[in-house]
């Protein structure tokens, strides 16, 4: 059963919410997450974006790899 109910919220976590498909979905979601504990990482929950950085900062990763990597995420610059 569903119910509306109304809180404040810091602005940048408006931001964040608005650009969600399903807005209730993905906040039931994050509060059940907190709420049990789960501290479980899951990499699903990662932007592409996101790992394509962390992998392009990593020393172990072959020179053309990084390239190609930083090419997708900045462009000619």
């Amino acid at each position: 059963m569903k119910s509306l109910k109304t809180f404040n919220l810091d602005q940048d976590v408006i931001q964040i919410v608005k650009k969600k498909h399903n807005q209730s979905q993905f906040v039931c979601k994050a509060v059940r997450k907190l709420h049990q504990g789960d501290t479980e990482f899951d990499l699903s929950d990662v932007s592409t974006r996101r790992m394509l950085v962390v992998l392009s900062l990593r020393k172990d990763v072959e020179p053309s790899i990084r390239a190609l990597i930083n090419l997708h995420l900045y462009g000619d610059e």
